[in-house]
């Protein structure tokens, strides 16, 4: 496997890192070393800030679609 850019960790920054990069056309790989994303993983609370920077990116309504 070959790669241009390597993100160490799967926490917010790196996923929202990956996707950037991602979108722009750089291959990239996310390397996270939890093997699901339990509660005591996750965030509990998502900001005013964080919905709106989803919605410029254009994935605030796939998201609010989700479970939770």
């Amino acid at each position: 496997m070959q790669t241009r850019c390597v993100i160490g960790g799967g926490g917010p920054a790196g996923i929202m890192a990956g996707y950037l990069l991602a979108r722009a056309g750089v291959p990239v790989i996310v390397l996270e070393k939890h093997a699901d994303f339990f509660r005591d993983f996750r965030g509990d609370t998502i900001h005013p800030s964080t919905l709106e920077l989803m919605y410029e990116l254009g994935l605030l309504e796939d998201f609010l679609q989700q479970p939770h």
